[in-house]
């Protein structure tokens, strides 16, 4: 008996000394894990730590590194590179913890200053170094990944996402045990678990306001175009499942949520395309630092913006006493001239007699040897002034928001005052008829600094002026008539409003100033008097003796117009019949009238009037040598005064009210010409109330894409600018080469001649009050009759890309659609920033004003809750949607942006408070890096615009695959939406667009391609190498160093297709290509834009002069890669609901970033039976998922400080601490797990 217990115990001491071994290595291999953890924070800390980092998967070098892989054969797709920004011919560091025969630590080793890569690294490329099978140690497994997939009709493949690495020997003396880790980018994936409390707001439902503001900057997830997650509820996954393992609980009893296959595939498929927990630092990826809110800037009021570093007040200090860089773009596109990044460089703007020092976009000598000659950037303020349109809208009727149309400001008046005389306004500044100088780049010349905007104009634009003339008999007198046909078109997605100045007793609120018709004749012939000629002016004169040169005659539209959105409503002088001319008329009404206007008595060479003898044969004709002359008038601003009848000078006609712009044609030798009308005896003329026999169809116009001689409108013209001159070139009336036109880019002149009033203009709507446009000024030709093309926000911007429709540009030989946009200008080489021709120098204003902006700023939506109402009223203040926020209990208005900070709650409030600071204690959800090679994310992404209302269509319409909303602009009224229309079709012209899924994926699918395409590429802006070893000459490819990078086309010429546009933007012709219609459409397809339309050409209207240069022109063209040398450019590539790429960019655009800040960490560590040993007594894995913050590991210096020094782009700012230069933001762990076998 007692030997029984006796071998009892010690079978139970033995099962407790195993027991105890047991949980001794356990715990070790905890603690060895643990080791292999601190590993890979540390490796992490040090390459990705630091801004000025960009990061991306391995397989986004594949083309280069792995020829002809594909999706089954590539080595290592998952691994992560880090690139440097400052150094970008520095080799990436990979994230793993390295090779088995190499020393622990090796790939640690920081590559600072390598040109290439030594021997030590393990590359994922690399084919030569091949771990035995007993080495390998799983990370990532079949539990949570699966196998790669190729592409087939139901997938576009993916990578496969398991993980195996070599374990590496621990190298402390005397410790047995091995580690492992690799660190996986998280950024590059599409984050799930996103809602849009617009959409569904906490507590009940989300009105039609909401819902207009979520079409821009959405917040959502658009997981139902996944696999699986077709079902899933609008209000999104559950926030409680944090990975992938916990997607299966998602299956609804009600059949919706993920919908699993047999045996379960989707969650494991979606672990390399998604994620629970991608955030993203506001931070500068190409510069250093932190971003400037722009919403908090631009909130501020008049006295605090006055005293900004963005107006006239000096860059303020960071919360440590540190000097911040100002807000000036100054690094010049030759990567060399000048390095700094932003500085302080002011400008003076003088207007209403004082002077204003105020900050531009961006300023850069464009000619090195000439640092005299400075291109500047619009002004801060100008942009200021577009954010803050929202405030000006009167809602009192819900659906149909009204704007006050207003011009640029500095107006006329502003520039009287400030002693600019008779040439207070833009047009006759900057132009070759009234400077002799490089009018574009001088800060003072004509003796006066340059104007510049500092508030934008909004108005209607004059699509069309034609001046009719015609024949009649009147008692037995012949009778010439004039019939002024105005057609104004509102491109906007708000009515606009001509609205007078209240003091003053004018009833017109817009005036149209003809001049110059002491240069215009009518030639006479009768029999019985023979031939001779007359002046219009001195025909004008018998009856209104005070037309002369400088205005011979004026129509009025009346005040309180209001022009619906996308209207062309046509105006002309209605009567009972012709009246006697008088340079002063009476209002112009709203239709196509041709039987009123006036009449000028026929006289001949003496002045008698004639009068038709029955036997007289007589001709008349009409004819000019130019210039076609119209100054457009505005009452907007304080002081305007449009109905004063003085015209003895230009002073007197012309700097008493605000000036939209001038409508010119220098002269008319090249707008065709009319022979003179011969009338045989007995002919019966037209008499009062009856339509006159159209002598001559003078038809100044725009240059739509289905008529003659078009132009690519508003992506490269602006037809709203405030300088509408042929001069604005550079080149003088007299020395425009042969065949090209005497009028700016937008506009067209034509003389023609016309058998029947339709002829003269076609109209439509009730009382013909409504002309044609869009394509065409012919309802056969595709034309329409409303055309909404931009946008004034409804509500405070989130997205840069909504700046695209700030009218601030100066020349129509400029865009409209530039920020956010990539296409070149006609006016400046493929290849460079800069070109002079004819003593004028120009430049790409749409590159740099990308430039300037997207790596540096963004719209955290810090703004006041409004109330919509005849006058907009706050809601909630900003105060206290900051107040709120910091407390937990609201969101800004841009949704993505949550609070992410450790310091206590009176200093965050503070920083949220502050355009500087508030990136230091924020963060933006589900922030999307854009080298992610991922198909999946990319669709995500795009599919993050389904399911919300936009004009007519509910949440659902037309389908529920069809419902990706892309709107040009957004609209409060129930207007038709596009999907696929045909540009023949009304509803391509509301700007609602609308996409479906296939749409969506092949859309995504062009997009990884473009992004494999360029990155392989190293001349961008700047020449970029990165050798990956010193006898090798290829190049690693480099992703995007900057989101401006992204955004803007290469300044290369050698590959064109990267030259031209920018990578979303060549990723829809990719996609138009294979057939997605999202820009061109596949039925009725539009017009070629081939440098041919820019050629020299002898018909009436001509072809607008741009540089003969093939490195210019063929910025009007696009290509696909895929098929080099073909042209895909055309001429609707601006219409409404062509898709463009600050289309997708206002609307996921907040959402993406160009490096990664969320990372997950699978990591593995052991205890061996001894240290040189691989048999594992004991294993353990965890996995971590890790944020970079707001802040410095050294928290001491804010998170604010400047990263880059202030003259030297590329080096540190000198009083930034050594362990903040080396290692930048601190990471942190937010969520830890140890991994059991069977959870890899």
């Amino acid at each position: 008996m007692l030997l029984l217990v006796v071998i009892t115990l010690v079978s139970f001491l033995k099962i407790e000394s195993r027991l105890a071994t047991l949980a001794v290595n356990k715990a070790q291999a905890r603690m060895q894990a643990m080791v292999s953890l601190r590993l890979a924070l540390a490796h992490l800390q040090q390459e990705a730590g630091p801004d000025r980092r960009t990061t991306a998967r391995a397989d986004i070098t594949a083309n280069t590194m792995q020829p002809n892989w594909n999706w089954t054969t590539i080595k290592n797709p998952l691994w992560t590179g880090v690139w440097r920004t400052d150094k970008p011919a520095q080799p990436p560091a990979w994230l793993v913890s390295g090779r088995h025969d190499r020393p622990a630590g090796a790939q640690l080793i920081s590559l600072s200053g390598a040109l290439s890569y030594p021997a030590d690294a393990q590359l994922p490329w690399d084919t030569s170094y091949l771990p035995p099978p007993v080495n390998l140690i799983t990370l990532v497994g079949d539990a949570s990944a699966s196998a790669g997939e190729l592409p087939s009709a139901n997938s576009f493949g993916k990578p496969d996402g398991r993980i195996s690495l070599p374990r590496i020997p621990l190298p402390d003396p005397g410790v047995a045990g091995t580690y492992a880790y690799w660190i996986g980018d998280e950024g590059v994936k599409a984050r799930l678990n996103l809602t849009d409390p617009r959409l569904t707001p906490p507590t009940g439902t989300a009105t039609d306001q909401m819902k207009q503001e979520a079409l821009r900057g959405t917040a959502r997830a658009g997981v139902e175009i996944l696999q699986g997650l077709e079902t899933m509820p609008v209000g999104g996954i559950d926030p409680r499942v944090r990975s992938m393992q916990e997607l299966p609980l998602l299956t609804l009893a009600t059949g919706t949520g993920l919908l699993e296959t047999t045996p379960p595939s989707v969650a494991k498929h979606l672990y390399t395309e998604t994620t629970f927990w991608s955030r993203g630092v506001n931070s500068d990826s190409r510069f250093g630092g932190l971003k400037i809110d722009l919403s908090l800037a631009f909130e501020l009021t008049e006295v605090e913006w006055l005293a900004s570093e963005f107006s006239a007040g000096p860059p303020p200090m960071d919360s440590a006493g540190g000097n911040l860089a100002g807000v000036t773009y100054l690094f010049h596109p030759d990567d060399t001239t000048q390095r700094a990044a932003y500085g302080d460089l002011k400008v003076n703007v003088p207007y209403g007699g004082a002077n204003h020092s105020l900050s531009t976009l961006y300023t850069f000598a464009v000619n090195p040897s000439n640092p005299t000659q400075l291109a500047r950037g619009p002004t801060w303020d100008a942009l200021r002034n577009y954010y803050r349109l929202y405030k000006e809208l009167d809602w009192s009727s819900p659906m149909t928001p009204t704007i006050r149309a207003r011009t640029h400001f500095p107006n006329t008046i502003s520039l009287a005052a400030s002693g600019y005389g008779g040439t207070a306004h833009y047009s006759h500044r900057y132009n070759r008829m009234d400077s002799g100088e490089n009018y574009l780049v001088l800060d003072f010349f004509n003796g006066q600094p340059s104007p510049r905007p500092v508030k934008v104009s909004v108005t209607p634009y004059v699509a069309r002026q034609l001046m009719v003339w015609g024949l009649m008999e009147e008692a037995g007198q012949l009778r010439l008539t004039l019939s002024p046909i105005t057609v104004l078109h509102n491109p906007y997605n708000v009515a606009v409003k001509l609205s007078k100045d209240p003091a003053t007793q004018d009833i017109a609120a817009m005036r149209l100033s003809f001049r110059a018709w002491d240069n215009w004749t009518v030639n006479f012939s009768t029999t019985s008097k023979g031939y001779w000629s007359r002046r219009m002016i001195d025909l004008a004169r018998i009856t209104d003796g005070s037309a002369n040169w400088g205005e011979s005659f004026r129509t009025y539209i009346k005040d309180g117009t209001i022009l619906q959105p996308g209207e062309f409503r046509v105006f002309s002088s209605a009567s009972v019949g012709p009246v006697p001319f008088t340079r002063l008329p009476p209002l112009s009404t709203n239709s196509f009238d041709f039987l009123g206007g006036f009449y000028l008595p026929w006289t001949d060479s003496n002045g008698a009037p004639v009068s038709r003898l029955p036997t007289d044969t007589i001709s008349v004709g009409v004819a000019s040598t130019g210039p076609f002359y119209v100054r457009h008038l505005l009452t907007c601003w304080p002081g305007d005064r449009i109905m004063d009848t003085g015209n003895s000078n230009d002073g007197q006609l012309y700097n008493v009210c605000s000036e939209v712009t001038e409508l010119l044609a220098n002269d008319l030798d090249r707008s065709g010409v009319i022979p003179a009308k011969v009338f045989s005896a007995g002919v019966v003329l037209p008499k009062s109330g009856q339509p006159p026999i159209i002598l001559a169809v003078f038809d100044y116009g725009m240059r739509w894409p289905r008529d003659p001689q078009p132009f690519p409108l508003f992506t490269h013209s602006n037809p709203m600018a405030t300088m509408t001159r042929p001069e604005a070139t550079g080149i003088g009336p007299s020395s425009m080469p042969p065949g090209y036109a005497k009028t700016s880019s937008s506009f067209k002149m034509v003389v023609r001649a016309a058998n029947s009033w339709p002829e003269v203009l076609e109209a439509a709507g009730t009382g013909s009050s409504l002309a044609f446009g869009g394509q065409s000024v012919s309802s056969g030709n595709g034309g329409q009759s409303s055309a909404v093309y931009t946008e004034v926000p409804l509500a405070p911007p989130i997205s840069l890309a909504q700046f695209a429709h700030a009218n601030f540009t100066i020349r129509d030989q400029e865009p409209l659609f530039a920020i956010g946009n990539s296409f070149g200008s006609l006016f400046n080489p493929i290849n460079a920033m800069g070109y002079n021709t004819y003593g004028l120098t120009t430049w790409d204003q749409t590159w740099m004003l990308n430039a300037s902006l997207y790596d540096r700023y963004f719209l955290s939506g810090a703004a006041p809750e409004i109330t919509r109402g005849v006058v907009v009223t706050e809601k909630r203040s900003l105060t206290t949607v900051l107040d709120d926020f910091v407390a937990g209990k609201g969101t800004l208005a841009n949704p993505r942006i949550a609070l992410f900070s450790n310091r206590d709650t009176v200093t965050v409030r503070a920083m949220v408070g502050n355009h500087r600071r508030i990136a230091g204690a924020t963060v933006t959800e589900g922030a999307f890096n854009v080298n992610s090679t991922s198909v999946e994310a990319w669709a995500t992404i795009l599919a993050s615009s389904k399911r919300n209302k936009m004009g007519a269509a509910n949440e659902t319409q037309p389908a529920p695959h069809q419902n990706a909303r892309y709107p040009r602009a957004i609209r409060a009224d129930l207007a038709n939406y596009n999907f696929k229309s045909p540009y023949a079709s009304p509803n391509a012209w509301t700007g609602l667009n609308t996409l479906d899924d296939d749409q969506i994926k092949l859309l995504a699918k062009s997009i990884v391609d473009e992004i494999r395409t360029r990155v392989v590429l190293p001349h961008r802006s700047l020449y970029t190498s990165i050798n990956h070893s010193p006898t090798e000459s290829y190049t690693i490819p480099l992703p995007f160093i900057g989101l401006a990078q992204f955004v803007n086309r290469y300044l290369c010429g050698y590959h064109y297709d990267t030259s031209l546009v920018g990578c979303l933007q060549n990723a829809i012709v990719r996609a138009d290509v294979d057939g997605a219609n999202l820009s061109n459409r596949t039925v009725n397809v539009a017009p070629v834009a081939d440098v041919s339309l820019l050629a020299q050409n002898n018909a009436p209207g001509s072809t607008p002069w741009t540089p003969p240069d093939g490195l210019i022109r063929s910025n009007l063209t696009m290509q696909d890669p895929r098929s080099e040398g073909t042209n895909r450019g055309h001429l609707l590539t601006g219409a409404p609901t062509s898709l463009m790429q600050s289309d997708l960019l206002a609307v996921i655009g907040p959402a993406l970033t160009t490096r990664s800040d969320t990372f997950v960490i699978r990591c593995y560590g052991d205890i061996t039976t001894h240290p040189s040993s691989l048999s594992a007594n004991a294993g353990c894995w965890i996995e971590a998922v890790v944020q970079r913050t707001p802040e410095f590991c050294d928290p001491s210096q804010p998170p604010e400080t400047e990263v880059c020094s202030a003259t030297d782009s590329y080096q540190f700012n000198p009083k930034l601490k050594l362990v903040n230069r080396l290692f930048g933001r601190r990471f942190q762990i937010i969520s830890l797990r140890i991994l059991s076998p069977k959870e890899l």
